[in-house]
């Protein structure tokens, strides 16, 4: 069985599908050996990442020309696209689509949300069969396109792991006073602008906001932080800075809006550090018994979730939280992907 893994995101190797990808591509290139004879891997990869993953996997550039034309491609037997919009559609025999979210519906102009949707309902037509990150993926999705009953699944994301490796203090931390993180592309739907009067009313703590910070509402968000001591916002952060981070932080502040997943809520909890956030969209699913929640966003109310949180985060529950966080390893998410390729 020829399989291609559509990896042709690594174009943009440092956003959060990027990393997905990057993943990915480490762990098909630990294992593929393990699926020879039988069963052949193909990358779909940028021309720089030819190569990256080791020998065990070959590797398909993906170039331009088959995009516009996807009749010059290779045929495969199986192609999984890992998530929705990519730009390639080779020629396979099935294909296994992922979806992360609808956030466009929520994000975009009117017409781009119809531009987006026609888009998408097209791709679920190709599929053959369409995995999800969490069931809030999916049952939000499907107020939206019509799978006209293909199979379907739910995945939960791989969460790389993060408490190995180096670790490097970013130099805009003042870490004299314990802190707060919150991470994540600073955009409105990440609702940070909530977390500013909260942290008036902690000002034993400090909060670190740490993420791409380009665009209006980061602007914005800096300039209402500008009359608050205790808030920080460091913008992008490499791996190496973001393992101190939470090696080093007293919690995780996540009062997100919409979220497919939510993957610094478990990578958080690798760390055994609490987790607060909202109780919206798949939040509450992906954070489960382990996670405390904002249930609005009233100042005094948040302040009240933080401090109780807090007063009864124990070295037990950072244990139990650890062990559940592992419940999402890269190991355990790609052999149920190989399960629904048809290989295991």
């Amino acid at each position: 069985m020829r399989i291609l893994i559509d990896l042709s995101i690594l174009r943009h190797p440092y956003c959060g599908l990027g990393q997905v990808a990057m993943n990915y591509g480490r762990w098909y290139g630990a294992h593929a050996a393990e699926l020879l004879p039988d069963h052949e891997v193909t990358l779909l990869v940028p021309r720089p990442f030819v190569g990256r993953f080791g020998t065990q996997v070959r590797y398909l550039v993906a170039r331009d020309c088959y995009r516009w034309l996807p009749v010059l491609m290779p045929h495969f037997d199986v192609w999984h696209s890992i998530h929705q919009l990519a730009a390639f559609r080779p020629q396979a025999a099935r294909t296994v689509l992922t979806i992360h979210d609808v956030n466009f519906m929520y994000e975009k102009s009117p017409a781009k949300q119809r531009k987006y949707l026609r888009r998408l309902q097209h791709e679920c037509d190709r599929a053959s069969e369409v995995c999800f990150i969490s069931r809030f993926a999916q049952e939000d999705t499907l107020r939206h396109v019509r799978l006209h009953d293909k199979p379907t699944c739910v995945i939960p994301n791989g969460v790389e792991l993060l408490t190995e490796g180096e670790q490097r203090q970013p130099q805009r931390v003042d870490s004299s006073k314990p802190f707060f993180l919150s991470l994540g592309v600073v955009k409105a739907k990440k609702n940070l602008h909530t977390l500013l009067p909260l942290m008036e009313r902690l000002p034993d703590y400090q909060l670190v906001i740490a993420g791409n910070d380009q665009g209006a509402y980061a602007d914005q968000l800096r300039r209402q932080a500008e009359a608050l001591p205790n808030v920080q916002i460091i913008g992008p952060v490499d791996d190496a800075e973001r393992r101190w981070l939470y090696a080093h932080c007293a919690g995780l502040l996540f009062p997100s809006l919409c979220e497919g997943f939510g993957l610094p809520v478990v990578e958080a909890m690798q760390w055994g550090k609490p987790v607060f956030c909202s109780d919206q969209t798949s939040l509450p699913e992906v954070g489960g018994d382990h996670a405390y929640y904002f249930r609005d966003f009233d100042p005094d109310r948040m302040a009240a979730v933080v401090r109780d949180g807090l007063e009864h985060f124990t070295p037990e529950r950072a244990e139990a939280e650890k062990e559940y966080a592992a419940g999402f390893s890269y190991e355990r998410h790609l052999r149920r992907y190989l399960r629904v390729l048809g290989v295991e």
